[in-house]
Parts: C-alpha cells; sequence; structure tokens
C-alpha cells in the first residue's frame, strides 16, 4: 500500500484533522522528524506519516488498521528517552498522543486522578495540587514528558528513595493491545485479586506490547514544606557514608543525589548559575528533606554538623529559602540538558547495589581510562536508589559516528562489568534500540524467551516499536 492510499484511509477513518504526512507541508521537515525520535542522535528518522489522535477509540481504529494491513507502528510520546525507544527509523506510523492531554475524572475517596496518556508530567503534578494532592514521581523532564511515556518506561526520578517508581503509583491503566484490542485494567479499587495483574506488563513495556491511552494514578499528601542541603565531597566513598548515616536521620529523606564537579561546570556554564562554594570540591551531594516542625530546622542543622565531625564534608549549606531549594536542584537538574544541547554524549544509565557501587566504579575508571583515553566523563546521578548516569562526552575532534563506533566497541566490556557486580545496564531510561543487543547482560535466556512470548500475545504480528527491546 503506497503513502497516499494509507492516509486516505486513516483519514476516513479519525478525521482529516489527526492525519499528516511529510508531504503536505502542514509542518516544516524538521518539525516533523521531532515526532518520531528522541533525546539520541544515533538513528535519524526516517517516516512519512504523522497522527495525532484525540481519543483511545482513535488509537484503537488506527492500530486496527495497520494490524489488517501490516503496518508497523512507533508510539510517540514527549520524546524524552535516551534509549531510542521512540526512534521510527524504518517507515513506520508514527502515533503521537500530545492532543490526548485531558483530565477524564477525579476520585477524592480514592485520590486518584484519571488522565490520558498525553498528558504532560508537570500538568498531571498541577491537576493534583488543584484537587490538594500530591503526584510524587518527578524528574527533569517533567516539563515535556508525557504520562504515557513515563509509565510505558516506569520512570524513576529524583524522589524514588522515598516514594518508588512510578509502577507504585499506577492504579489503572487503558491500553490499545497490537491486535487493536482496547484492554481497561481496572483501577477504582485497591482490592481486586482476580488474577493476573495485567497492566503491570505495559508498565517498563516501552510500547512493544500495545500503547498506553489513559491512566489512573494513585496521589498522597505534598510534603509539609521542603529543605534541599547541598554538599562538598572529596572522595567517592564519603558520599557512601553519608547516605548509610542518612538512615538514622529523624527527617523523611526525599532525595539523595550526587554530581561532579566537571557536571557542575557544565551546568554553569549553560545556565549561568553562581558556585554553590568558595572552593571546588570533586563531588556535590543534594538531599532533600520534608520539613514539619519548627523544630526540624533545628535537626538539620544536627545532621550537618554530625557529618561535618566524621570528616565526610568539606563544605555544606542548607537552603534558606523555596528559591534557594530551586537553585540548589539546578546544579543537578540541569546536567542533562546542558550536556544533550551542547555536545554529542554516549548516555549509560545503570544501577548497581550501593554496597558494590565504590568496587564497580574503581573497576570501571580503569576500563575508561584504557579504552577512552582523553574523553570527558560526567558521572552523576540518584545515589539513593543505585542509580547512576554514566555519560561519555564526545571530543570535539572526532566525527560523531566514530565517536558512537568506539563507545559501541566499548559498551560490552562495561556491562561485563555490571553484570560482575549484579546491577543492570538500564535503570531507568528503558532498553530501546541501544541496549537491545545487549539485553543478555541483565537478563537470562529464560526471561528473554518469555518475555518473546508474551509480545506474541499482545502484538501476534510484531507491528508495535518494532526492533525496541526485544527482536
Amino acid at each position: 500500500m503506497d503513502t497516499k492510499s494509507k492516509i486516505d484511509q486513516l483519514t476516513l477513518l479519525i478525521g482529516e484533522s489527526k492525519v499528516f504526512s511529510r508531504e503536505d507541508g502542514k509542518f516544516d521537515p524538521n518539525t516533523f522528524d521531532t515526532y518520531g525520535t528522541d533525546r539520541t542522535k544515533v538513528y535519524p528518522p526516517n517516516y512519512q506519516i504523522l497522527l495525532f489522535p484525540e481519543t483511545t477509540e482513535d488509537v484503537s481504529k488506527i492500530v486496527t488498521f495497520a494490524y489488517n494491513n501490516n503496518l508497523t507502528i512507533v508510539p510517540s510520546g514527549g520524546r524524552t528517552g535516551y534509549a531510542g525507544g521512540a526512534v521510527a527509523k524504518d517507515n513506520e506510523i508514527v502515533i503521537s498522543l500530545s492532543k490526548m492531554n485531558k483530565v477524564m475524572d477525579f476520585d477524592p475517596f480514592l485520590g486518584a486522578l484519571h488522565v490520558q496518556a498525553g498528558m504532560i508530567t508537570k500538568d498531571l503534578h498541577s491537576q493534583a495540587e488543584e484537587r490538594g494532592f500530591y503526584f510524587p514521581v518527578d524528574f527533569a523532564a517533567t516539563g515535556s514528558s508525557h504520562i504515557g511515556g513515563n509509565i510505558a518506561t516506569n520512570a524513576g526520578g529524583v524522589r524514588v528513595v522515598r516514594y518508588g517508581l512510578i509502577r507504585e503509583w499506577i492504579l489503572g491503566l487503558t491500553v490499545v493491545t497490537g491486535k487493536g484490542e482496547i484492554m481497561r485494567f481496572n483501577g477504582e479499587i485497591l482490592k481486586n485479586n482476580t488474577g493476573y495483574d495485567l497492566k503491570h506488563l505495559f508498565i517498563g513495556s516501552e510500547g512493544t506490547l500495545g500503547i498506553i491511552t489513559e491512566t489512573i494514578v494513585k496521589l498522597t499528601k505534598p510534603p509539609k514544606d521542603i529543605r534541599v542541603v547541598f554538599l562538598a565531597v572529596k572522595e567517592y566513598k564519603h558520599i557512601l557514608e553519608i547516605f548509610k548515616e542518612t538512615h538514622n536521620f529523624t527527617l523523611p529523606l526525599l532525595a539523595f543525589e550526587f554530581l561532579t564537579d566537571y557536571c557542575l561546570h557544565k551546568v554553569k556554564e549553560h545556565l549561568g548559575v553562581a558556585d554553590p562554594f568558595p572552593q571546588p570540591s570533586d563531588y556535590y551531594v543534594l538531599m532533600e528533606f520534608e520539613i514539619g516542625e519548627e523544630s526540624d530546622e533545628e535537626k538539620l542543622f544536627s545532621i550537618l554538623e554530625s557529618i561535618t565531625e566524621k570528616e565526610l564534608i568539606i563544605d555544606g549549606s542548607i537552603a534558606q529559602n523555596s528559591r534557594q531549594n530551586q537553585t540548589f536542584w539546578k546544579y543537578r537538574e540541569g546536567i542533562s540538558e546542558s550536556l544533550s544541547l551542547s555536545h554529542t554524549v554516549h548516555k549509560n544509565d545503570i544501577s548497581l547495589p550501593l554496597r558494590n557501587m565504590e568496587a564497580f566504579l574503581n573497576d570501571m575508571q580503569s576500563l575508561l581510562a584504557s579504552k577512552y583515553s582523553g574523553f570527558e566523563i560526567a558521572l552523576f546521578g540518584h545515589i539513593g536508589d543505585g542509580n547512576l548516569h554514566l555519560n561519555i562526552v564526545k571530543p570535539t575532534s572526532l566525527s560523531d559516528s566514530d565517536f558512537f563506533t568506539q563507545c559501541k566497541a566499548v559498551d560490552p566490556e562495561m556491562f561485563a562489568l555490571i553484570q560482575k557486580h549484579n546491577g543492570s545496564i538500564s535503570a531507568e531510561h528503558g532498553i530501546g534500540l541501544l541496549k537491545r543487543d545487549y539485553l543478555t547482560f541483565s537478563r537470562s535466556q529464560e526471561e528473554l524467551s518469555a518475555m518473546k512470548g508474551i509480545k506474541s500475545v499482545f502484538d501476534p504480528k510484531g507491528i508495535m516499536n518494532p526492533g525496541k527491546v526485544i527482536l
């Protein structure tokens, strides 16, 4: 079937205003391309048809048409991923959920919000706050990511140490399978012990089983008040010691993040923020606490005094107001943007048991010194949940293709080290295209076989996000 025939039939199914093509001139080519890719630069987008459904029924019609005509589909959310999970490189049909951004229902008794999957995560935060509640999953890309994409990648973010992954906040889902069938997993009740909880198969599935079109999210009470503590640390091992100390703190810990001086330098360069301390340090730690009473302020000072007395830090500061809270968070949340907009970067999002973290980093530094000689490394992450973001920055002397070729050659050795230390090759960015060939470093052959069997049930023709996660 040629492109014009596809467009004509899709127009009859869902309406002309929701169907676009590369040739119709309604989008400039660069804008059109952005819907078929994410923040990676490895695979250029190559597709002709872009659709904007507005309802679950629209999505079902599109997928049924694709299923009947053996056409492949790539779901497109906020395109903030780093694993190539939203790349349409083989002439797939791209389905953008950006117009599916409405609130469907609110249950004040359950404390649950029913929204379409194209809602921007920050807007979901606002919708919860307007109703006196709080949605705790938060990360740097909340201003552009979609809640459906967050669910499809089981997003974590900066407060996992307190609230867990997004999986723990999903009560119900509506999905369209690879056959075009609509499945609604009830989220209006807390107790539903009636067999397999199928929604969990779609959480983290990266669009390979079907398309998440609606969700019911659980809400909670907002923190009473928040204080951020920013620390300068000389040695990496002291970061882990500080985290161990947090188990003795009486204040609720919301986040525990770290970054290197290289990362801080890039943020200062990009955002124009001031130095946090008079003297630079090799590492920095950001801790966020919930403050409930006036006496909690004194507890914060005692925490700072305790880790200072144990010589775990060389300097530290407690934010005095919300503006300073935001400034401290900029040092951490501005890293990805500062790197991605100014440099070509090879990203590795990994997780390790905290007790193995230092040994892994020692092994990794030896590997990088031998294989990435002269390359700059940006290291940061959610140390409270064992998640490291290890970024290799391309030297200006190398082309993108040569850079990625060199990185790809070393990745298997890096993943072997992760496997040796009982870690995962992907903590929260997913597998997508970029890590698909390395999944055996984190999954057994028996697990891969089971995953392929599950995909064949929901997507028997393999039309959903083909080539991602598993072949």
